[in-house]
């Protein structure tokens, strides 16, 4: 959507759609009385709230958050909840950039969810429209951008390093009909960074409990648990991994859902590979610093895991031989 026209009314031009913000006239008039440098922000963005058009009326507030990416910092301000009619002010979040440990956008149907994650294990979320998803996805490649000129941590040079020990990058294709919306999530991520390659694609895999006996796998049949499938891509600045909203999901029912988690290679202080502790032929990979952790669950003897599992080899090397400096972790 272009930046919003001056002299147009908020309520007039209230939608689900999240504009670009280019002017002071265009701030949402409960965050104007905030110092926001608008013209000197890198991006300035206003998240609509998630309610119908036929539900807005002049006097209220209708945008739940303003996104202000500076040179350093991410600058959020938020609505603060109340009654739909009242004026319940805002909070004031701001995240260095070099604070960014991973970067998660997911949409299901129409319903988006952007999480940023710091070392300190807080969560920054901001719901939106899921139509709005390429407005976001400009967001996100700017704060991915901003990590560009970050060296790798220990633990991303391990993990950047073990792609090299995959096959050749994998073409745009090789999941079942039902995954094709991961190669569309691809080319889209290869349209906005043409750097990136694909090191690994799996589609969805069944699954069987690990605990629970006879019960347990009868469940199963009725409700079967599914690892959906993934893509592991990236380039000299960051880890891409594509998914759904979630890696096992129950269920016949069809999953529309899209997931998109940035890590950059600067980011990641410790690794492990393990088992999935309630399901065979599916590993449980986790990528922390401080309190902040991403987790994925990738099928048992694919390129996924290899990669990572490769990682962790590389990491449980003498100290003397990792790159860098720094605490790095490797399980296996």
């Amino acid at each position: 959507m272009p930046a919003t026209t001056a002299g147009t009314s908020e309520y007039d031009r209230f939608g689900p759609w999240i504009d670009e913000v280019r002017t002071r006239d265009d701030v949402p008039r409960l965050f104007r009385d905030d110092p926001v440098d608008v013209a000197g922000a890198r991006l300035v963005l206003k998240v609509p709230r998630n309610i119908a058009r036929r539900d807005a009326t002049p006097d209220m507030d209708l945008y739940d958050h303003l996104l202000v990416l500076e040179a350093d910092a991410l600058t959020v301000l938020s609505r603060r909840g109340g009654s739909p009619d009242t004026l319940g002010g805002y909070d004031r979040v701001r995240v260095p950039l070099g604070q960014i440990v991973a970067v998660r956008d997911v949409v299901t149907m129409l319903d988006g969810r952007l999480t940023v994650s710091t070392p300190a294990g807080d969560l920054l979320s901001v719901r939106y429209n899921g139509s709005a998803r390429a407005t976001v996805a400009r967001l996100v490649g700017e704060l991915r951008g901003a990590a560009a000129d970050r060296p790798a941590s220990p633990v991303g040079a391990a993990l950047r390093d073990a792609t090299t020990a995959l096959p050749a990058p994998v073409p745009p294709y090789g999941v079942g009909k039902d995954d094709l919306a991961l190669v569309s999530d691809l080319r889209e991520v290869l349209r906005r960074h043409p750097d990136v390659t694909a090191w690994t694609l799996h589609g969805r895999t069944a699954l069987t409990p690990t605990r629970g006996g006879a019960l347990a796998r009868a469940r199963n049949a009725l409700s079967p648990a599914t690892l959906h499938g993934a893509v592991l891509a990236g380039d000299a600045t960051a880890l891409e991994v594509l998914g759904r909203h979630d890696w096992v999901l129950r269920g016949r029912s069809p999953v529309h859902s899209a997931s998109r988690t940035v890590i950059p290679w600067s980011a990641p202080e410790h690794l492990t590979v393990a088992p999935h502790p309630d399901y065979e032929r599916a590993t449980l990979v986790r990528v922390s610093t401080g309190a902040a952790e991403v987790r994925l669950v990738v099928p048992t003897g694919s390129a996924a895991e290899q990669l990572f599992a490769g990682a962790v080899q590389r990491l449980d090397r003498p100290l003397e031989d990792q790159p860098g400096p720094g605490p790095a972790t490797g399980t296996r």
